[in-house]
């Protein structure tokens, strides 16, 4: 090497010196671990949830892909019961044990979502008491642990104080925090509400809107946990303040030391995003190939935000005042697309996309129905053994309780008046029935929804009716029939079904028959 050749080399190295150390230190290994339950059934006195695994599974998807949870670390329950809950608990502590070895941190969530009560969530039958839960979670062999629970009365949870606390969830290298979080979707002794609209609960569907980017008010990429919860909650009370159930207040128990804050997720961690630019100023919702809602926001004017997708197709909906815009979009792998204000189309108000259009709200959100029926046209004249020529006149009431927004169960009870057309319309007895059965909505959008319906019943006459004719006094009859329901308003629906109606012993008859009903109740979580 000759001496020029040295003074240049000398120089390099001076030069990179600086360089080098600027560069910051590798991050310390991490290992973090999932939990993710999700329970549609509680207690055999609460209704089906309608959602909650699917809240689940959502929730594990964001983890996986933003917030650094490797996919053969994330762990999902479907309808677990109470031991198989314990068993996956202690299964991930065995893991978490294991991990310590090779990593330097090791960090573990337990999500759930379903039904609670102000002890403990509810595993069918079962009960899992918050305190065990915490205990469980908080004696792992883990640098973090932390609990999010979407149910009703979860809030109770974070009134449990007791313990030492733990380095903080999903901490940044850069930060230096140590702390635990547990995270309530609602107070102790609200109801936390689930959405058809939404297709998920108010809670959760925030809160992975935020941490996939909406929340990230500092713009630097990174949700903090700080950040998470303030979206969450912002956006669940305004959107549940109107609701029947009322305004649903999340909770949290957050005990953190240290600087910086806690991070969730990373948007750059993801391959694909969305941007909208800092002009926006109002609404939008993002759905997915499927239909599927993705994320739902309020931006306001003068910030611009990032979204963190997985690649593939999108419509994109932008609500301006009372416009309605819309485009669809595709993301590739690795790809951050700008959403372009030329390429916004005014587009239909669709009824997922509605906010305080009740009647398409209540159509799929309440529960139970009270149904009166009368009469519009029967066929059903018959001559009695007398000569007497007799023709009914029926009417019902039902009750009706969806266990799914296509399925719904219907009890009912009818009487049939007997008027004898050959002596001047003169009463002549009835037949009374109690017929069980369902009715089966397909799923289409607007006011008006078809039903297909069927049920078996008794009938019996009672004695003036049964004296004119030759038959015995109960039967065992079928109705096999169609309709539609047109909701009015908030509780208030008018039905119109066309049936056939077979009961043995007796002729068979067609009705036409005209009603409204009441709704009211909804899902408790």
């Amino acid at each position: 090497m000759t001496p020029v050749t040295l003074r240049l080399a000398a120089v390099v190295v001076a030069l990179a010196a600086p360089l080098a150390a600027a560069v910051p230190e590798a991050p310390p290994s991490l290992r973090r671990f999932a939990l993710l339950a999700g329970a549609n059934r509680g207690a055999p006195e609460r209704p089906a949830l309608r959602y909650a695994v699917r809240d689940a599974e959502r929730f594990g998807r964001v983890l996986t892909a933003m917030g650094s949870v490797a996919p053969q670390d994330a762990t999902l329950l479907r309808e677990p019961t109470q031991k198989a809950f314990g068993e996956a608990l202690a299964a991930l502590a065995a893991r978490a044990s294991q991990a310590r070895r090779s990593s330097a941190r090791v960090e573990v969530l337990v999500y759930f979502s379903g039904h609670a009560d102000e002890e403990g969530v509810l595993l069918g039958a079962e009960r899992l008491s918050y305190r065990d839960l915490r205990a469980a979670i908080r004696a792992m062999d883990a640098d973090v642990g932390i609990a999010v629970l979407d149910a009703c009365a979860s809030g109770a949870i974070t009134r449990l104080k007791s313990g030492s606390a733990h380095p903080a969830f999903l901490s940044d290298v850069s930060m230096d925090v140590q702390g635990y979080a547990f995270l309530a979707s609602s107070s102790e002794g609200e109801a936390a509400q689930e959405s058809d609209r939404l297709g998920g609960s108010y809670f959760t569907q925030a809160l992975l809107t935020g941490l996939r980017g909406a929340a990230d008010v500092s713009g630097d990429g990174r949700v903090t946990l700080g950040e998470a919860y303030q979206f969450a909650f912002n956006e669940t009370l305004s959107q549940t303040t109107t609701s029947q159930a009322g305004a649903q207040h999340p909770s949290y128990d957050i005990k953190m030391a240290g600087t910086g804050d806690v991070v969730m997720t990373d948007v750059r961690r993801i391959s694909a995003s969305l941007l909208l630019g800092a002009e926006y100023d109002g609404r939008f919702y993002v759905l997915d190939a499927t239909g599927h809602l993705v994320a739902e926001l309020r931006k306001a004017q003068g910030r611009a935000m990032e979204l963190g997708l997985e690649p593939g197709e999108y419509q994109v909906y932008y609500e301006e005042q009372e416009k309605l815009l819309s485009t669809p979009m595709r993301l590739g792998e690795g790809q951050r697309q700008e959403l372009v204000r030329g390429r916004l189309k005014p587009a239909k108000r669709l009824p997922t996309l509605s906010r305080g259009g009740a009647a398409e709200r209540d159509r799929l959100d309440r529960r139970t129905r009270v149904e009166f029926l009368g009469s519009l046209w029967s066929d059903s004249i018959e001559t009695t053994r007398d000569g007497s020529r007799v023709t009914d006149n029926p009417f019902g009431l039902s009750l009706l309780h969806w266990f799914r927004p296509d399925l719904a169960l219907e009890v009912a009870v009818s009487d049939r008046g007997s008027i004898d057309t050959t002596s001047g319309g003169a009463f002549v007895g009835s037949t009374r029935g109690l017929a069980a059965g369902g009715r089966y909505y397909p799923r289409v959008s607007g006011r008006l929804r078809p039903f297909g319906l069927a049920s078996l019943g008794v009938y019996a006459d009672d004695g003036i009716r049964h004296q004119l004719e030759d038959r015995n006094g109960i039967g065992l009859g079928t109705t096999l029939g169609l309709g539609g329901d047109l909701f009015l308003g908030r509780h208030l629906t008018l039905s119109v079904q066309g049936s056939f109606n077979a009961v043995s012993g007796r002729d068979t008859h067609l009705d036409l028959r005209l009603g409204g009903g009441f709704a009211f109740g909804g899902p408790r979580r």
